[in-house]
């Protein structure tokens, strides 16, 4: 309950380990997160409520996967729709397909699931586990305690000023972030220079069974994704025109625009429910940290929309910080919060490469003849296993190809896609062929005690690099250090071995 200090003084929301602006699906997915750990955590969001716009749709198999350790996938599920493909239509008849069925886990699709009713099932489960949701009260601004010890910060609600301390404080606020702001962390990127149209509603005619598609006209784009109760989403770049932000679009003007790329009436809605327009932003923060403040999700990062990849790079944030936050209140000595940072800054950045696909359709439209649609088909290689997030390595050269199944490493950084035993804390996973658990722990887990231990599937066993026997793998399901096939019996008083680098 709220108390004053004295009259006209700020009402003190108390003291958290990590507070939490913005309750979007990066903050309320990093909330869930916190609490699986036992880390008390306070969620603050302006809006009163959800907003019940649909925006992002896509979830995909490494959000899933993140989801079911949470035991909040089912959840999930029940609101959306499972697709397999994505269908690329041009209007000179061809077509090419991104398979998602192959992908390496329990869960080879992904859901169209509106963003609100993501953002409804988090909230509850955050509420249910013990996680403080405050709707309704805005943040302004905050300071760091002079040692370094805890975050001060200011808010506003509907009873005027607020206060709360926090162990760190987490700016997940998007895309035009007031923490980011406060900061004074520069957002420097690219507006598109058109503006996408977007319509929800009944189709005209039923799309292909557990696909998504984008058609792609001489001038234009759309995608066209399937949605709960047979509604449909037609959203995309149709023209090269920009329109005003104040600027109105009614049914029969889109239905025009949309009908300009050649697709006759598979693209019609027979009701409209809802239409829209927007500009695409691609936008990168500068760091992602200062002091005991770090960034996620769209306050950190913006990203085309094609292949859904802004709700999923948020979910990826929160993975990648929720254990090293934990570590961090229970006294971690190292500074995990600039390898948050670092790693995820990056991340972010090969996201935006992979999904950047105005190049690649400008490429389909002009792939008339077979050799051309043949280097088409090479260019899509790699686009399921990049969309999915599964195959995320961090340290990876900026210009390196699309991830591929094939050639996947267990190298340190790299994502290890399927089935992890659950816990909160490191596992080491060795060969199947291995007869006993390793011994010897890398120093930086050797104060885990014990750590867990467990086999690796034959296929993530035929990812491992060659003369490696073993891998640590964080609980963000990313290999902290790769261990040797054979480890020889230590030396008199020695009880660590090397870790190909640090967590």
């Amino acid at each position: 309950m709220n108390r004053h200090t004295a009259a006209g003084a700020a009402a003190v929301l108390g003291t958290t380990d990590v507070l939490v602006v913005g309750a979007g699906p990066t903050g309320l997915m990093l909330g869930c997160e916190l609490r699986a750990r036992g880390v008390e955590c306070t969620l603050v969001d302006a809006a009163p409520h959800i907003d019940r716009r649909t925006r992002a749709v896509m979830v995909h198999a490494a959000s899933l996967e993140a989801l079911e350790s949470l035991g909040l996938r089912d959840a999930v599920e029940r609101h959306g729709v499972r697709q397999e493909r994505i269908s690329f239509h041009t209007h000179h008849g061809a077509v090419h397909t991104v398979e998602f069925a192959g992908l390496d886990t329990p869960f080879p699709y992904y859901v169209n699931v509106p963003q609100p009713e993501v953002e409804e099932v988090l909230a509850a489960a955050f509420v249910a586990c013990g996680g403080r949701l405050v709707r309704g009260v805005r943040y302004n601004s905050h300071r760091e305690d002079p040692s370094g010890t805890y975050v001060e910060a200011e808010l506003a609600g509907p009873e005027g000023r607020l206060v709360m301390r926090a162990a760190y404080l987490v700016g997940a606020d998007g895309a035009s972030s007031t923490v980011r702001e406060g900061l004074g962390i520069p957002f420097p990127g690219v507006t598109y220079p058109m503006s996408y149209l977007l319509a929800e509603g009944q189709p005209l005619h039923r799309p292909e069974p557990g696909a998504s598609a984008m058609y792609i006209g001489p001038g234009g784009a759309v995608s066209l994704l399937p949605l709960p109760g047979g509604a449909v989403r037609v959203a995309g770049p149709v023209s090269s025109q920009s329109l005003g932000r104040g600027a109105q679009v009614n049914a029969a003007e889109f239905a025009a625009a949309v009908a300009q790329l050649g697709f006759g009436d598979t693209l019609a809605l027979g009701s409209v429910d809802r239409l829209a327009h927007y500009q695409v932003h691609e936008r990168l923060a500068d760091h992602f940290r200062v002091g005991r403040t770090v960034l996620a999700g769209d306050a950190a990062h913006l990203n085309s929309p094609a292949g859904g990849q802004a709700m999923n790079t948020g979910f990826a944030d929160a993975a990648a910080l929720a254990w090293r936050l934990e570590a961090l209140c229970r006294g971690a000595g190292t500074d995990l919060l600039a390898d948050y940072a670092r790693e995820r800054r990056a991340a972010a950045a090969d996201v935006a490469r992979t999904t950047g696909v105005l190049g690649l359709l400008q490429d389909m439209r002009d792939a008339t003849g077979a050799d051309a649609q043949r280097r088409v088909r090479e260019a899509l290689g790699g686009v399921a296993e990049a969309w999915s997030q599964l195959y995320t390595t961090y340290g990876r050269p900026a210009d390196a190809p699309l991830p591929r199944r094939e050639t996947h490493r267990l190298d340190v950084g790299a994502r290890l896609p399927g089935q992890v035993p659950p816990g909160d804390h490191h596992v080491l996973l060795h060969h199947p062929a291995v007869p006993a658990p390793l011994r010897a722990l890398p120093a930086e887990v050797a104060d885990e005690n014990p750590v867990q231990q467990d086999r690796l599937t034959s296929r993530q066993a035929s990812w491992l690099p060659v003369g490696a026997g073993a891998v640590l793998v964080r609980p963000d399901r990313h290999v902290a250090a790769v261990l040797p096939a054979r480890q020889p019996d230590p030396a008199p008083g020695a009880h660590r071995i090397h870790a190909e680098a640090s967590l």
